[in-house]
């Protein structure tokens, strides 16, 4: 996959935000390497909580943080407010 592997984190997912793609307590790989954004699953913090969301580009400065859920509304803050960790490159779980 032309990963590093020094800059991948397992961790596992806590919630149903991101149903059906990724259920609470799948294990996900994060690519923590920087790379431009682009479509996927990332993980971020936002105001000291990590998240696990698609992102979205708004306004100028803005950005949309994603549910696969529909039962979660989007939210939306300023790029400056959130802090990418990595993008999801690979999940695990049960069947």
């Amino acid at each position: 996959m032309g990963l590093r592997p020094e800059m991948l984190s397992a961790i596992v997912v806590s919630g149903d935000s991101m149903e059906p793609v990724l259920r609470d307590g799948d294990e996900i790989l994060v690519d923590r390497d920087w790379r431009p954004l682009r479509d996927g699953i990332h993980v971020v913090r936002l105001d000291n909580t990590v998240l696990v969301k698609r992102l979205e580009a708004g306004r100028a400065g803005r950005i949309a943080l994603l549910s696969d859920n529909p039962v979660y509304r989007p939210i939306e803050c300023g790029l400056d407010e959130i802090e990418v960790i990595g993008r999801v490159v690979w999940k695990g779980g049960r069947i």
